[in-house]
Formats: structure tokens, sequence, C-alpha cells
């Protein structure tokens, strides 16, 4: 492979050399930053940043870090959303009647924002003490909207009409008797509102705002109050295909991060803290330029083992802010970040040789081996239309008579990180408890598989080491398709 000189450096060096140019990783401001994580532990914390090149890196060991994809700025991502919310509001009509739901009334207030609102309406930033939407089926074959939005853009009118009622000097409707009119006018069996789920997104009516719509209504309307919670669950479930690539690039995006943290561009044997691994994530991804941030903290864990005392310290996630990376340290990096209405979620682990090594111990070569044999059985055994715990089951079956300790914790992924669908789920392989509340995989659905598998290494007098993995993947007529390989080999730090 021909690389240019700033490439040859980092192979021979492991480093990046102070030296290099910093490089656009997008036309505008789409740079990773290294930062002062650099000479990490050394430098002050405003040190200018050095960013690695904008291409692939190639690594002292041979591993090849994947160049930054070309990421959507902040406008072209609200084209894309838009396009998507017209296929969306078709898929909700039929999901509102398969659901029988006549009409949906989301209430967002403002320092209260409903999960919802940014994917049935505009994702626009929705700032009044109480904003009200009302999807309603006519009969048609299109769905109506109406909402009390008082600053409608032309794209909200392509989407939300206003409500049936008059607007006073400033604009602003009068909402109680706008919804009158729609529960006059629909006369709608059965009300889905936003409540009864068992989590945020499918829960989002606070009290007041329940008590404001059962008083406009009326107690008839009342009566005919549901929960939409399923109806939410399968609306944020349900993919286009024409959203599979760019989730695809946040994918990339999020492995490109992580394996460049998960290296000497930022780790240094001895000075390296793993709060510096948050804070090296956190601005690369704010320097990426795309409104992206983590939706959690970002954090690592170790595993050490000491062999004077001939023990491994006990596995703590995540690890201290101030814990100091040493040599024969195993590092787990939880990440994972927001772009285009998604998130990511993503788990990778590496091994930072001890003096006077040249590869990873052979039993942790196996450990991580083992982890693979879970990534297969996830990919296999799953079918759309089982429920969760099927899936779970036949995962389990594939994966009995292992010689290690699989322990399964998998979630739906897509518009939010923990995303509401089926769990695949058995601690420890723990198979006694089935789920209280359970649904069926879908067809094309995104997941987190999230898992670990615990193994015995005879190298640390055999103690178990855990390694913990999560890829982000799809569900089709076959199983799980990943979006990126899953890890096979042992990322290497020196």
């Amino acid at each position: 492979m021909d690389l240019p000189e700033t490439y040859r450096l980092i192979l021979s060096s492991g480093r990046l050399p102070l030296s290099a140019v910093n490089t656009s990783i997008q036309a505008a401001t789409m740079v990773a930053a290294l930062s002062a994580f650099v000479v990490l532990g050394c430098s002050p914390p405003n040190t200018p940043a050095e960013h690695p090149p904008a291409g692939p890196i190639e690594l002292f060991d041979g591993r090849i870090i994947p160049a930054m994809p070309e990421l959507l700025g902040l406008r072209a991502q609200y084209r894309v959303r838009l396009g998507w919310l017209e296929q969306k509001h078709r898929v909700l009509l039929e999901l509102m009647r398969q659901h029988d739901i006549d009409m949906w009334i989301v209430v967002s207030e403002e320092f209260h924002h409903d999960p919802i609102m940014q994917y049935i309406a505009p994702p626009l930033h929705y700032t009044r003490r109480r904003d009200v939407l009302v999807l309603a089926d006519d009969g048609s074959e299109r769905l109506t909207a109406y909402s009390d939005y008082w600053r409608p853009t032309a794209d909200y009118a392509r989407f939300i009409e206003p409500l049936p009622s008059p607007r006073n000097a400033r604009g602003i409707q009068e909402t109680a008797s706008g919804l009158r009119t729609l529960w006059e006018q629909f006369q709608p069996e059965r009300i889905g509102l936003n409540m009864g789920g068992t989590r945020g997104h499918d829960s989002g009516l606070t009290h007041d705002s329940y008590t404001f719509l059962s008083e406009t209504l009326g107690s008839e309307a009342e009566a005919r109050f549901v929960s939409a919670a399923d109806l939410v669950e399968a609306y944020f479930d349900t993919r286009l295909p024409d959203e599979l690539e760019y989730y695809r690039d946040l994918v990339l995006a999020t492995d490109v991060i992580a394996q460049r943290a998960l290296s000497n561009l930022v780790i240094e044997p001895g000075e390296t803290r793993a709060a510096d691994i948050k804070w090296f994530f956190e601005e690369t991804i704010a320097e990426l330029g795309v409104g992206g941030r983590p939706w959690f903290e970002i954090h690592v864990a170790v595993q050490r083992f000491d062999p004077v005392t001939d023990t491994v310290i006990p596995y703590v996630h995540p690890a201290p802010d101030d814990l100091v990376f040493q040599r024969g340290d195993i590092i787990h990096l939880d990440c994972g970040f927001d772009y285009l209405g998604f998130a990511s979620d993503w788990q990778k682990v590496a091994y930072i040789l001890r003096d006077g090594e040249t590869e990873v111990p052979s039993g942790l070569v196996s450990a991580l081996e083992n982890a693979n044999i879970v990534h297969a059985a996830f990919a296999s055994a799953p079918r759309p239309g089982m429920t969760g715990w099927e899936a779970t089951l036949s995962i389990a079956e594939l994966l009995e008579g292992v010689d290690f300790l699989p322990s399964l914790y998998s979630h739906p992924i897509g518009y939010h990180g923990h995303a509401l669908g089926p769990s695949i789920n058995a601690r420890d392989m723990d198979l006694s408890s089935p789920p209280e509340r359970d649904s069926y995989l879908r067809e094309g659905a995104y997941r987190s598989v999230e898992f670990s598998a615990t193994t015995a290494v005879p190298e640390y007098g055999g103690a178990e080491v855990r390694i913990p993995m999560e890829d982000d993947a799809y569900l089709t007529s076959e199983g799980y398709e990943y979006f990126r390989p899953y890890q096979t080999e042992w990322y290497v730090i020196r």
C-alpha cells in the first residue's frame, strides 16, 4: 500500500506526528479532533488540536482505520428528513388502522417534549407552552393532520393544517375550540394518547395535558381515550428502505472514531486517563459539524491482570475518570451519537501490549473468538415475526454447550439509542424469566446486538475475562445483517 508521508510516520511510530497538517475530513468542518490527546495527560486543555489524515489510517500492526464517511450538514439533513416524513405519514395511516386508532392526539410541552413530535411533524424547534397535534383517519388514503403550531412554515403546511379555530391578533389559535370542532367533525371511536406505556418514548403525555384534553373534549370523548403505546412502538420500530444507507454512514462514523480512540493516536500508556477517551469522542463529534452529540455518557472499562499477585482487578464499568491506562490493560469502549434523527450504539475492545510483547496473548484471542460465536448466533437465529423471547431462545439454543458464558442484553435501536421494541435478553443465559411485556421482531428493524462473552484465560491463571460487544444490525428474512463487520481482531496499542 503506497502511503503518504504522514501515514508512514503513523505506521512507524504509532503516534500522530506533531508536524501533521490539519486536514479537512469534509468540505465543511468534518475534522476528527485529536486535541491535546496526542500527548495526553501532559498538554494543557487548550493545546491546539492535531488532526488525523482524512483518509484511511494504517497502524503499526497492520490495522487500517477506515476513512470518515461524508455526513450531511444540518440543512441537507433537514431536507432528507422531510422526504422521509412524507413516506412515514403514509406508513402511519396504515399503522393507525392496524392498531384500531381513529384519532391520535399528541401534546408536547416546552421543557417536556414528547419524543414522537420530531418524527411525526417536521423536525423544527417546538417551544410553546403546549403544542397540540391531531392525526385523524377520515377514511381516505391520506392522513389528515391538524395543529395549533403558531409559526407554521411552508414546509410545516405541507404536512399539517391549522386547527379549525380563529387566530388572535398575535396569530395564536384557540386550541380548545379547535379540538372540540375536530371531535365533533370526526366522532372517533378510539382516541390514542401517549400514555400507558413502559418507557418515556410511549408515555409522553403529562398529567396536566391529560387534564386539559379531558376538560376540553368532555366526558364522552374521555371515555374513548386509549393508550397509543403500541402504535408509538410500531411507528418508531418501522424502518424505511431509504433510511438504510444513511444509517450505515452513522455506524461507520462511530466505528472510525472508536477505532481512533482505541489506538496510539489517542492512548499513551501510563499517561492517558479514562476521561480523556470520553472527551476525545465528544470533541471529535462536535468538530464533524453535523449537529451530532452523544446520547449517553461515553465511557470505558478496564480489566487488568497483575502478574505479581496473579490476580485480575475487578471489572469496573465504567472506569473512574482518573484511571490511567497501563500496559497489559484490556480496554472496553462504549460509545454512540445522534445524527440525522438516528442514534448509534457501539462497543469495542483493545489490548495494550506489555513490554516485550509483540502480540495479544492467545487466551485473549480465544476470548474474542468466543464473542464472535455469539455474533454469529445473533446473525443466524432470529427471524421476523418472532417475539423477543422466542428470538432469545433461538440464540440460546445455538449457544448451548459452549465452554464460555454468554450474556445477552440486546435492544432495538433507530431514532433512539434505547429504542422501543422487543428485547433479546438473557443475562448470564438465565432463561427462567420470560418478559412480562413482549412484542414482535419486524423485518427491516434496527437492533443493537449487545452482549458479553466471559472466558477463562490460561495466561491469567484461569481468571475470567469479559468481552463486551455491541454492533448495530438490521433484521432480514435470514437473520440480522450487521451494518459494519464485527470485530474479529484485537485493537492493539503499544
